[in-house]
């Protein structure tokens, strides 16, 4: 394929945006006709004359919208894409693309066979005890609505989950390093800011979260992949990377879902100690272990002040609340106070009211535990229904904690064909190809399998239509 792009490095807009434009403009015309091989990253940034994190963000967007798709071991292909015709009224021709691509983006929540790996239990929410708690903020602090807040987020709340962390996560924390955020998202753009005085180059794991990648991406960070070994990020590879910055999800690694023992912990903190790196921790569903002992977080064995802890109310509560959290070091503690208090509070008072009543009243640990049991109960169906169903057709990966499971697939179908022979049958699994920064070589198709949402009988009947849509595997 011959595609050259225009970029100006002059204009307003991001490259990656002039980038994305381009090609997704090309894709739509069928000047890039669908089936159509990209140029690798590499490729494309020698082509482009631009750095490989700035093709990284286009092809994550494109992969997005579904201008593009992955296949495993071949990399980038133009998508089939319905053009649409010339508006006859602007405003209501882009708002019925708007509400299609937005329709087509949550179709599968609809579905009762639904693996996917971010969606929660809500049969089991505790709405009564919330309803009360929002009820009772709004009486006892009428004033928080003639004010903005703590730029940090409400102390009180601070205090709850600090005392939180500390027994629950063995974090040693205070209320005063606590920031309260909207979201992973979110929260690295701020935390990018903090860092900015840096080396601009930041270590993922490699697969990783990609939307993390992206925010660094889109912050100027060079991103500089990691590969894994069997206990997580592969600490070798990451003191040969030149970073100072390293990402990584040390108690579920995502997608892979090994958790990292303390004697790699202890590797990765003395790593940060010789090279005064910093380690961003995502602890995105650490409540949630299976048949193992908990290991303590990298910020409650840090003794230097180089850990920033993530959390988040996402899994254990709700995706929905849009809350949470960053525990800083002193360094960064310090560089907040000094220069971002221009920044407001990101979460409504209100619903940090709500929460730190829910959290005081004792709701939040026992409802903490009460999903620990149902999650459990859950992830073993899971796996009885796989043994069952698919041997051995399939081989389980990281299935010692979170809502979801890795399946690699002993076939010589790629991971693209699995999906839509699934989606077929009425099965919504989902593709761990975006997870790379590049296109993996591996030997099999591995397939992100949630559990988290669905009903304990659909499980199994999930896996039993699962099994029968595969019949090559």
């Amino acid at each position: 394929m011959e595609f050259t792009p225009t970029l100006h490095n002059d204009a307003s807009e991001p490259l990656y945006r002039q980038l994305y434009r381009q090609i997704s403009k090309q894709i739509v015309s069928g000047e890039i006709a669908a089936g159509t091989r990209m140029p690798s990253i590499r490729q494309m940034a020698e082509a482009s004359g631009v750095a490989k994190n700035t093709v990284e963000a286009a092809y994550q967007q494109l992969l997005a919208e579904g201008y593009l798709t992955s296949r495993e071991r071949s990399g980038f292909f133009a998508a089939q894409v319905e053009v649409w015709g010339e508006p006859e009224q602007g405003g209501a021709d882009i708002r019925q693309k708007a509400w299609s691509l937005k329709k087509k983006k949550g179709d599968h929540l609809s579905c009762r066979f639904n693996f996917h790996g971010s969606v929660v239990d809500t049969k089991h929410f505790p709405y009564a005890a919330w309803r009360s708690c929002m009820l009772e903020a709004l009486d006892r602090y009428p004033d928080d609505f003639a004010f903005y807040g703590d730029d940090q987020g409400e102390w009180e709340l601070r205090e709850q989950l600090a005392s939180y962390l500390r027994r629950a996560r063995t974090l040693a924390c205070t209320p005063e390093q606590i920031w309260i955020g909207t979201g992973l998202q979110q929260s690295l753009s701020f935390l990018c800011l903090l860092l900015a005085d840096r080396h601009r180059v930041i270590a993922v794991e490699e697969p990783g979260y990609a939307d993390a990648r992206i925010v660094f991406s889109q912050h100027g960070y060079e991103v500089v992949p990691i590969p894994l070994d069997a206990d997580g990020l592969s600490i070798q590879c990451l003191a040969q990377s030149g970073a100072t910055v390293v990402y990584t999800t040390p108690s579920h690694q995502y997608p892979y879902g090994m958790v990292m023992p303390i004697a790699q912990r202890q590797r990765l903190l003395q790593w940060a100690e010789r090279t005064n790196g910093i380690i961003i921790e995502n602890d995105y569903d650490g409540e949630f272990r299976y048949n193992v002992q908990p290991t303590p977080s990298l910020q409650g064995l840090d003794r230097e002040g180089r850990v920033v802890y993530v959390g988040n109310f996402s899994k254990a509560f709700s995706p929905a609340l849009r809350m949470d959290y960053m525990v800083l070091p002193a360094e960064l503690l310090e560089r907040y106070l000094q220069s971002f208090q221009a920044y407001p509070a990101v979460v409504s008072r209100h619903l940090q009211r709500t929460m730190q009543l829910f959290m005081q009243k004792g709701h939040w640990e026992k409802h903490v535990r009460k999903m620990r049991t149902i999650y459990q109960r859950k992830h073993a169906i899971l796996l009885q229904a796989i043994r069952d169903y698919m041997p051995p057709t399939v081989t389980v990966l990281g299935h010692s904690a979170g809502l979801h499971i890795l399946l690699a697939v002993h076939t010589k179908q790629c991971e693209a064909e699995l999906i839509a022979a699934a989606w077929e049958a009425g099965i919504r699994v989902y593709s761990s190809g975006r997870n790379w920064m590049t296109a993996p070589d591996m030997e099999l198709p591995r397939i992100i399998v949630g559990f988290g949402g669905m009903e304990e009988d659909d499980i199994r009947e999930g896996i039993r239509l699962l099994a029968k849509a595969w019949p090559d595997a």
